[in-house]
């Protein structure tokens, strides 16, 4: 099986980088992914995207080079296994609240004895059933990786749990969600957000795990110095969007 090029580096004590695909088109898909990124971030939280369409983008990140990392939020095992049977490499698990349901997400990725994952092993990730079975449980065990986002208020007094979590591999905290639910929209700054933002890092520290954030790519530095390595600096809209406006403005002298 393809191993994970974003865990490896993790691994490695490297920086990773991803680009979030917002547009279901998987051209873009693989453009993005042969850029030079880790991982390409598709979202099923706020996109209904059709099975045969995300399948493709799937494909596309792998023959662009990079993982694929689908944010869902699963009501049952079901809603995983297509996705890593496809070949998506990472699940970023969203709008957590406690700690159990990252437990019920770790125990749908992971074969036994680390999960109650089932087996079928005919599709991508298995290379369509050539890798030995031993070969492919423990590969899909140790090569697939979770994303926990910390957004809810709810969440705040689980930061450490969650973080020394077996099966949890990255703490990702969504500026937006997390001051959107604190009374306090889009003020990163703010005492109390900044403190979040702090006690990740710290909490990752400890428990071995890493620390991510979606930002700016001039804003990568200043994390770093907090200790943390995974960030979100693209996304095909924004970058569509912004290279419009830019064109337009020199365009008319401004």
């Amino acid at each position: 099986m393809t191993p994970s090029l974003l865990k490896q580096k993790l691994a490695a004590g490297e920086t990773v980088f991803t680009a979030k695909a917002c547009y279901q088109d998987p051209e873009l898909v693989e453009l993005m992914a042969s850029s030079g990124v880790d991982a390409i971030w598709i979202c099923l939280e706020h996109k209904h995207v059709a099975p045969d369409a995300l399948y493709a983008m799937i494909q596309a990140c792998r023959l662009g080079g990079a993982d694929a990392l689908i944010r869902v939020k699963p009501s049952n095992y079901t809603d995983l296994l297509p996705l890593l049977e496809s070949g998506a490499r990472g699940i970023m698990l969203p709008r957590i609240r406690h700690p159990d349901e990252v437990r019920e997400v770790v125990a749908a990725m992971k074969f036994p004895p680390e999960g109650r994952r089932g087996f079928d092993g005919i599709h991508p990730e298995s290379r369509f059933g050539r890798v030995p079975a031993a070969d492919y449980l423990a590969g899909a065990n140790r090569g697939n990786f979770l994303v926990a986002q910390i957004e809810e208020p709810e969440v705040l007094p689980h930061i450490e749990e969650i973080a020394a979590l077996p099966g949890v591999d990255v703490l990702f905290v969504g500026p937006a969600d997390l001051t959107l639910g604190l009374g306090r929209f889009g003020q990163t700054d703010d005492p109390e957000v900044v403190e979040v933002v702090k006690r990740v890092a710290a909490a990752c520290q400890r428990h071995g795990k890493t620390a991510a954030i979606p930002c700016a790519a001039d804003q990568v530095k200043r994390y770093q110095q907090l200790g943390y390595r995974f960030f979100n600096v693209f996304s095909d809209f924004r970058g569509v969007s912004a290279g419009l406006q830019q064109a337009l403005a020199t365009a008319r002298g401004k």
